[in-house]
């Protein structure tokens, strides 16, 4: 038996859980300041094209300006992934970049473009990448948001956070997303579910399914728990983790659980983790989907 079959034989005695009180399903308020300043920049930016149009891509160059300043930048892309402002490189502007993917094959040229045109037109990106001159990627979330030139043109206007912390938010809005995508297209929305390079999977976040009864159908992070049955996982104090937030979900719809979980990093170590879950019907079978972050 090797030492990750030893492991996972082992959570029962690893897991440490808590329950919080159920939120309401709108997203919690951004915690950290460097994510609100995000915000407050992109939107001011999108509200600038929305009011004066092109004009305002020579100030989004503009270095030391409050618009770009060391290496927090805007960019601009037309709805069709034409760049149409880039700080960093301004000489590979007016490239299209509908087809840009990250450092893991992560599509984030689609992803970008979708963010603006779906919904409300915001909404936020993770992926891996370089800040300008460094070789090495790190994670990035970014923060896109539509915007209407007076001239008729759409465009997205997005800024983003190096090594930004994760968020509540965050959380919430990839869970929703999953419940969706599983409300449309049902079990055969778990390939996508696991897949590394959706939306789905980003910094040590991923999105699991479980069903009602406690089987493990979606842990992209674990994947050889999947299959198992895990309503009798009781964590170090003798509490039913999986028990608790399938019930917490089932009667409320929606909240906050507290508990030990290994990073998908360090999976012989525990740490703990706050995680959103929410319940789904597919079909005739509700499914329970969440998704967390680690202290």
């Amino acid at each position: 038996m090797n030492s990750w079959s030893r492991y996972l034989l082992s959570l029962p005695l690893l897991l440490g859980s808590s329950v919080l009180a159920a939120q309401d399903a709108s997203l919690p308020p951004y915690e950290m300041e460097t994510t609100r300043e995000t915000v407050r920049l992109v939107e001011d930016a999108a509200d600038a094209v929305n009011r004066k149009g092109e004009s305002v891509f020579a100030a989004f160059r503009e270095p030391g300006s409050r618009w770009y300043r060391g290496d927090r930048y805007l960019f601009a892309w037309d709805l069709q992934g034409n760049r149409k402002v880039y700080p960093p490189d301004p000489e590979h502007e007016k490239q299209n970049l509908i087809r840009l993917k990250d450092v893991g094959g992560k599509p984030i040229g689609r992803m970008f473009v979708r963010a603006a045109k779906e919904g409300d037109g915001k909404g936020w990106v993770h992926y891996q990448w370089n800040r300008p001159h460094d070789l090495q990627p790190i994670w990035k979330s970014t923060y896109i948001v539509r915007a209407h030139s007076p001239s008729g043109t759409d465009y997205l206007i997005g800024s983003g956070v190096y090594r930004g912390g994760m968020e509540k938010a965050f959380l919430v809005e990839e869970v929703e997303a999953a419940a969706d995508l599983l409300r449309q297209q049902g079990k055969d929305a778990f390939p996508t579910l696991r897949d590394p390079t959706s939306r789905f999977f980003f910094h040590d976040t991923y999105v699991f399914v479980t069903a009602d009864n406690g089987v493990e159908l979606v842990n992209p992070a674990f994947p050889g728990i999947e299959g198992r049955n895990l309503w009798d996982v009781r964590d170090s104090t003798g509490k039913y983790l999986v028990r608790e937030y399938i019930e917490l979900a089932k009667e409320q719809g929606h909240g906050w659980v507290t508990y030990h979980w290994p990073r998908p990093t360090q999976p012989q170590a525990d740490a703990l983790k706050t995680t959103y879950v929410r319940s789904v019907e597919v079909g005739d079978e509700t499914l329970i989907v969440g998704a967390g972050m680690y202290q």
